[in-house]
Order: C-alpha cells, then structure tokens, then sequence
C-alpha cells in the first residue's frame, strides 16, 4: 500500500486498531482510516525555512572524534552493537548514522582525511545493508525488538541516514550518495504493507513519522524530529518541493503537540504513550527544539526548549521525583 495515497487525502493504515504499549496509550492518537481528510492529506506549517550553518547542524560543532573508533567494532573500525534476544552484535543504522555524521564534522574541523575515510565506510555498509531499489530505499534493523523480526525500520535510523548521506554529498559531491538519498525520500510516502512503514497521517491531519513500526502509533518525539531534520538536510542540498512539504508537516505536528509531551516541574515524556521521562531524551528534546527555531525562524520553539529547562531545574530542586 502506498502512503503517497495518503499525502493525496486517502488514509491507510495497516489495520485499524492501534496495539497497547501502556497506560498513557490515550494520548497517543489512533491512526484510524479516514475518508474526510483535506485535500493537502496532512497540516503544513507556514514557515519559510532558513539556511542553518554547517555549525548549528545536529552532530557538528562537539569535540572532534578520536582517529580510533571507540567501543565494539569490526575489523574495519565500522562500529556495532550488542543488541537483539542474544546480544549479538550487529551494525545499528543509528549508531553508523551518527557516527557518520560526527566524522564528516570532525574531517571539517581538523583536515584529517582519515575521518573521511571512515566515513565513507561507515556510507559504503549503510548500502550494503540497506534494501529496496535505486528509487525506493530502506535501512532495516538486522535484529529482532518487541515483537519485530529483523528487517523493521524506523523514521529514527531513517532520518539520520538521510541526514548522514545528504551531508556526505554535499562535502564530497558523490552521486551515488545523492541517488541513495533521494531513494530514502520515497521510503517517506511509501508503506509496504504492514511490515515497512513509519509514516502516518492521523483523523486531526497531523502527520508523524513514527518510532516503532508493526501497527504501534505511540508518537516518540526524538524520533519524529530526528527524521524531519533528515528532511531539511535534503531540502538544504537539493531544495526538493517533497522534503520541505514532508518537513513543514512534520514541523507543524510538532508546533501542534509539543504540549502534551511536557510535564511542567518534570523531565518530558519520551512519547505520548508514556507517562514517564528520562534525563537523556529530554536533553534532547531541548537541543532538538533550538535547532528547529533555527530552521523554522520560529522563536516558539527556542521559547519551549527554555521552559523545558526551567523544568529540569524544578525537577532537580524537587529531587528528581518521577
């Protein structure tokens, strides 16, 4: 089934009930087919997006990376991890986006090419892992997590690979990482079937892309922005009409739902079907928030990233209760 049906104002989902994931699952808005969405299928934002810096950029402008990689790797430096039923350990796309990307910011901070080089290894096992075609592409998981087979995916992994390819052609001019970004644009409208998918456009026409994949819609924040920064990395490259679309609606859910995730006095929620939060994602959460103000020109969003803050104070000078 394809979800550029959707973007066209028909919604379908992979079944119509939405599976429990706990307590707070109500607040998470069930992705039901519906027949009265609005021509443009999902709410746009009205912002015209800025031109961020190189700097400003999600994974630039840290420490720069030691030559070595640092943790579990394989025999040529590409990083891996214990994950899965057996703790086996396997190539994450996450981990190799986010890698990939701290190395390219890293080649540009010191001029040592032996960042480069790594960075186009840790680009060459992204395609030797990735499947689908030359215009539709996918970046599976090779392990098995809550109720997934291997082969699940995620609008995470995919908006940082998306990112970490844009950004790999636009320091290098590699066509081949061009074509395979613009291969992972599709991936955005696409659903196949219930087994690939991570895009959903919900009865009030705001669309997420979603975390976890198989028919779960439970609205992680970190995720949905992590793959609409990959979509502003591809319009900043290429300026194309779809990612700015896909990244305007993104952004707008966002504007329109960020409420619900903040816990005044307390760290915010990791999604809108938890009750909880945690210290590292809502240090995201707040960097996340500054770089789409910078994106958007929209100073709402640094605004909330500053109350996020004050929460964390009130949270710490109350002893960090849950």
């Amino acid at each position: 089934m394809l979800l550029s049906a959707v973007l066209a104002g028909v919604l379908l989902v992979p079944g119509s009930m939405v599976t429990a994931a706990g307590a707070g699952d109500a607040a998470a808005e069930p992705a039901r087919p519906a027949a009265s969405l609005s021509k443009a299928g999902f709410r746009l934002g009205k912002w015209e997006l800025q031109q961020v810096t190189w700097k400003q950029l999600h994974f630039t402008g840290g420490t720069p990376m030691p030559v070595k990689t640092v943790g579990p790797q394989d025999d040529k430096g590409i990083p891996m991890r214990p994950l899965g039923p057996g703790k086996s350990l396997v190539y994450n796309p996450t981990v190799l986006a986010q890698q990939g990307m701290k190395r390219l910011d890293t080649w540009q901070q010191t001029g040592k090419s032996v960042h480069l080089r790594y960075a186009r290894k840790i680009v060459r096992k992204l395609d030797e892992l990735a499947v689908g075609n030359r215009k539709l592409r996918w970046q599976p998981h090779q392990y098995s997590r809550g109720g997934n087979g291997e082969g699940w995916v995620n609008s995470n992994s995919h908006g940082l690979v998306l990112s970490l390819l844009s950004r790999f052609n636009r320091l290098t001019g590699s066509a081949s990482a061009l074509e395979d970004a613009r291969a992972m644009l599709a991936a955005y409208g696409e659903r196949k079937g219930e087994r690939r998918w991570f895009s959903v456009v919900t009865p009030s026409r705001h669309i997420w892309f979603e975390h976890w994949p198989g028919g779960r819609y439970v609205h992680t924040l970190n995720a949905h922005m992590n793959a609409i920064f990959g979509l502003y990395d591809y319009w900043q490259l290429t300026g194309s009409p779809k990612a700015r679309r896909y990244f305007l609606g993104g952004a707008q859910t966002v504007r329109a739902k960020l409420h619900k995730f903040r816990r005044e006095g307390k760290l915010s929620r990791y999604s809108l079907s938890s009750t909880s939060g945690s210290l590292h994602y809502h240090h995201t959460h707040i960097w996340q928030l500054r770089l789409l103000a910078r994106m958007t020109g929209d100073p709402w969003f640094a605004k909330q990233a500053r109350l996020f803050k004050q929460d964390e104070r009130a949270w710490r000078a109350a002893g960090r209760p849950d």
